[in-house]
């Protein structure tokens, strides 16, 4: 009977580490290009070392889903999006290089390029991107960043002041930080990849689909209810079984 009772604790922590998940996925539905979090195995497991039998709830390594958003014409030219597999390589409040693929980018009061969550963008050499003034600012597809100086002619040709750096990531090699950044799990470099091309003036939505993630949330709240009930029953059987060797003496 407390093994029952173990199992079905593990299976209300798991479930409970689930819904959590699945709602940190929904409140970040309207961010931009954010990518869910999903957990490769969720099982228990007996620990029978030392004397002790114990039930224990046991979760693989959090994965980050990569599927790509939907693409979102904006009109803005510095809105940019990856198209296909890829990221940008960026500088978090550490200092730290970190993976992303949000390309709502503006420009700072110290006149560095960040993105909407606020990292600062690099380039091929993995310094920050800083813009000199200017009056037009356009990034092409294969991500160099354009301008016009102020006060210059129409016809004046745009000036190269930098190009975005853009990396290939092996598949399932991801991992997402306690600030919500994605960095390679074995920390090896990035490599870098001339093929990657953006979408301009347009934004990568987020990969949460809202109606499958309700239905998660709806199956992992009845497994939820489903384990307490059965811990109920095992109450009831324990109670029961009590009154017996009571009425027994």
């Amino acid at each position: 009977m407390e093994r029952y009772v173990q199992i079905s604790s593990a299976s209300m922590r798991l479930q409970a580490d689930n819904q959590r998940m699945i709602a940190a996925g929904l409140a970040n539905q309207n961010t931009v290009a954010f990518k869910r979090d999903y957990s490769t195995v969720a099982s228990a497991y007996f620990d029978v070392e030392g004397g002790t039998d114990r039930v224990f709830p046991s979760r693989g390594d959090a994965a980050v889903d990569v599927e790509t958003g939907k693409m979102i014409p904006t009109d803005n030219p510095m809105d940019v999006a990856i198209e296909g597999q890829g990221y940008f390589t960026a500088r978090n409040a550490a200092g730290e290089t970190v993976l992303t693929r949000r390309g709502d980018l503006r420009m700072g009061p110290d006149r560095i390029l960040r993105n909407g969550e606020n990292l600062t963008m690099e380039e091929g050499a993995g310094v920050p991107i800083t813009l000199p003034p200017y009056e037009t600012i356009e990034i092409s597809r294969d991500g160099s960043v354009l301008i016009r100086p102020p006060g210059a002619p129409i016809t004046t040709p745009l000036t190269l002041v930098g190009r975005l750096r853009m990396v290939q990531v092996p598949p399932g090699s991801l991992e997402k930080g306690s600030d919500g950044t994605l960095r390679i799990k074995d920390k090896s470099p990035p490599l870098p990849d001339a093929n990657i091309t953006l979408n301009t003036q347009s934004l990568e939505s987020s990969n949460v689909n809202s109606i499958d993630a309700m239905i998660e949330m709806l199956n992992s709240s009845r497994t939820f209810e489903i384990h307490v009930k059965l811990l109920a029953t095992a109450k009831e059987l324990d109670d029961q079984t009590a009154k017996l060797m009571r009425s027994d003496r």
